[in-house]
């Protein structure tokens, strides 16, 4: 029986093209998300913590910071195929 913690096989070959992200506050209330030197998103603090992709669109809001950062890295981990894990994938 599998354990909470197995992953499949299929998810253990995936290859690592995810740079770590780095953050820079830009200005008050304003965050740059970058991957290498890939701009991967932008939060900014409105009256919540908007989640902004490269061109602007706003994806998600939050009433924490690291939750919005959470999102904008997790966004960019998954556009790159780099899924997170699933039940669903247990062999």
């Amino acid at each position: 029986m599998p354990t909470g913690n197995a992953m499949s096989s299929s998810q253990t070959d995936l290859p690592h093209q995810y740079d770590p992200t780095s953050w820079t506050a830009l200005e008050v209330g304003r965050w740059e998300a970058r991957s290498g030197r890939s701009h991967i998103g932008t939060v900014v603090f409105t009256n919540r913590y908007e989640v902004r992709g490269w061109s602007g669109e706003v994806f998600g809001d939050h009433t924490s910071l690291e939750s919005a950062k959470a999102q904008v890295e997790a966004m960019a981990r998954w556009s790159l195929g780099e899924r997170p894990w699933s039940p669903d994938g247990v062999d």
